[in-house]
Order: structure tokens, then sequence, then C-alpha cells
């Protein structure tokens, strides 16, 4: 059998810890306990990216070439040694990519979601974040608690069925976090209060 060579480029960066490149081919990747990221195995630094490179015959490039490109965040960017040919990667097609300026005022734009509102809560004591959802002014209907913000969101987006506006789940996802910073450094949390202009709990 004829042998092949690739070269694959990591981008450490964008990596988030997936694991599907690892469980694909254990071979070549493997996972760094303390930056929760993968590893390419025998690669080398090379302006902020990782290269390493993959000979052998045409059946074990295509097993490396899968597993790299089952990274659900396109962390690696797969080439021909001998054309340059790129083979997975590089993905963002310049012709057809829609750029958007994000800007936002809130005083302007903010818009009431007519299902409701959340109220969030840090309970310090149980280490618990807190979620209650009123249909109409201080009617609570739903009270969610959990030890993570990514606990409480999905019993919210997956359980509570509520129809909310998507700003309004995005709007949750942020109150979440900022509680549970608060929470871990033992800042008093004011809800849509800036992060920064919040103090230490006495």
């Amino acid at each position: 059998m004829s042998s092949q060579k690739i070269i694959i480029e990591y981008a450490p960066s964008a990596c988030i810890g997936a694991g599907e490149c690892i469980k694909n081919d254990p071979v070549l990747f493997g996972f760094n306990d303390a930056s929760k990221k993968a590893i390419l195995i025998g690669g080398k630094p090379h302006n902020g990216k990782i290269l390493g490179e993959v000979s052998g015959t045409e059946e074990r490039i295509k097993y490396a070439i899968a597993a790299a490109a089952s990274c659900p965040v396109n962390a690696f960017i797969v080439k021909d040694a001998l054309t340059q040919k790129i083979l997975i990667g590089d993905k963002v097609h310049h012709e057809t990519l829609q750029e958007i300026s994000a800007e936002y005022d809130d005083m302007k734009e903010f818009v009431l979601d007519p299902k409701g509102y959340f109220l969030f809560r840090v309970n310090y004591e149980k280490k618990e974040i807190e979620a209650g959802f009123c249909n109409s002014k201080n009617n609570v209907i739903l009270k969610v608690t959990g030890k993570t913000p990514i606990s409480v969101y999905h019993a919210i987006a997956t359980k509570a069925l509520l129809g909310l506006r998507p700003e309004h789940y995005a709007y949750l996802g942020r109150e979440l976090e900022k509680a549970h910073y608060c929470l871990v450094k033992n800042i008093q949390y004011v809800q849509d209060d800036p992060l920064e202009t919040m103090k230490p709990r006495a």
C-alpha cells in the first residue's frame, strides 16, 4: 500500500474540550487535564497554533481526517502534505459571509416579553442560584434552583416550556452566569446591574 501524508493545524484557543477528536482517534489526540483542551500528540507550536503530521496508509489517513472533522468548533485544518490542498477546515466562505455590526440601546430597544419575566436570586447559604418566573406582576409560577447556570438554564429551556422570546433566553443565560459569578466570588448580586458595580458581601 502506498503511504500518504497530511498536515494538521490545530488551534487550541478554539477548542472547547468536547473530546470528539479523542474519541475518534485516541492515538493522534489526547486530553490536557489542566487546560481542559485537546492535545495534538506529536504536534509542535507554530504561530500560536500546533502543527503535526500524520503519515500512513489511506485507511490511517482517512481515520485521522474523520477525527479532526468531528470537532464541533472546527479547531483543525487538515492539508494534503504534497499538494497543500485543504481537506477539512477553513469553512468560512467569505463571498457568502454576512457581517453584522452589533449595537444595542436597552433604553430604546428593550421589549417586554408578553409571557412574563424572571426574578433572580443567589442563595449564598445553600450555594445555589434561583430563577423565578412571573406571568404577571409579582406572581411567581415557576421556581428553578441549581448549583450551576447551565443546570438552571437547561431545566427552564427543556422542561418549563414557557415559549419565551429568543432574546429573553439570552437574558436568562446572562443573568444566571452573573449570579453564579457573584456566588463563587461572594459578591452581592443585584439583578440587571453591571457586574463591575457590585460589591463584596460583608
